[in-house]
């Protein structure tokens, strides 16, 4: 029973391929004319012009939407610029306080103070 199925299914194998084979030498190959060649070869030029164009069309769109999420991270780095302007305008104010302080300092210890003399000294007196 087997052997008989195993046969079967190597006769329908053979079969289908013979049919294919038919199929396939009802057509034969036509030689195209010169004309035919250049018609073929212009629709094919146009054909890979417009995939060209589209492929552009898409580079162009991606390009765009690259920039605009350049600008918007741009503008999240805005704020971070501002804070740092921030910082350096609050650093800027300590330095100018603490070099008003400095100067106000120093003009204090170049005055002259007047400490009023003692009539008597106590190291005089021994």
């Amino acid at each position: 029973m087997n052997t008989r199925l195993v046969g079967m299914i190597i006769l329908m194998c053979a079969a289908s391929m013979i049919t294919s084979n038919a199929h396939a030498t009802d057509k034969p190959y036509k030689k195209m004319t010169l004309s035919e060649k250049g018609e073929q070869a212009r629709i094919e030029s146009a054909e890979l012009e417009q995939s060209q164009l589209q492929k552009a069309r898409d580079a162009a769109n991606a390009t765009a939407e690259r920039e605009q999420k350049v600008l918007a991270k741009q503008e999240a780095n805005d704020w971070e610029a501002q804070q740092l302007e921030k910082a350096q305008a609050q650093s800027e104010q300590r330095l100018t306080r603490e070099q008003k302080y400095l100067q106000q300092a120093q003009e204090a210890a170049a005055q002259t103070r007047k400490i009023p003399k003692e009539t008597s000294d106590p190291a005089q007196s021994e």
